[in-house]
C-alpha cells in the first residue's frame, strides 16, 4: 500500500545568483499591458514614459458602454537604461515581422 501523505517532490527551486536575476525578488511585479503611450519626456538626464491601457466602462442608464484610459504605468529611467529598452522593443518588432514566402534564393 502506497504511503498517500508523503510530501510532493519540490517542482521549483529559486536559487539567487550574483549578478543574476533573482526569482523570489520578482514573484510579485506586475504584468503590464497597455494600449498607447500618451505622455512622455525627459528631465535632467531620467526618461520618463506613461502608459494607459483603455477600460470599458457601463455607467448608462440603458447598460451601454463607454470608454476611457487609465494609467497602468509610469516608467521612468536614465539613457541607458531606455536605450536598452528600445533595443528590446527593435528586436520584438522585428520578430514580429511577417517572413516572406515562397523560395528562396
Amino acid at each position: 500500500m502506497a504511503d498517500e501523505t508523503k510530501t510532493p517532490p519540490i517542482t521549483e527551486a529559486i536559487p539567487s545568483v550574483v549578478g543574476g536575476i533573482s526569482g523570489i525578488a520578482s514573484a510579485n511585479a506586475p504584468f503590464i499591458y497597455f494600449d498607447i503611450v500618451p505622455f512622455l519626456g525627459h528631465v535632467n538626464g531620467i526618461g520618463m514614459i506613461t502608459l494607459t491601457a483603455q477600460r470599458q466602462i457601463s455607467t448608462r442608464p440603458d447598460g451601454s458602454a463607454h470608454t476611457d484610459h487609465a494609467v497602468v504605468a509610469y516608467l521612468r529611467g536614465n539613457i541607458p537604461a531606455f536605450l536598452a529598452l528600445k533595443s528590446a522593443i527593435d528586436t520584438i518588432l522585428l520578430l514580429a515581422q511577417p517572413t516572406p514566402q515562397g523560395p528562396s534564393n
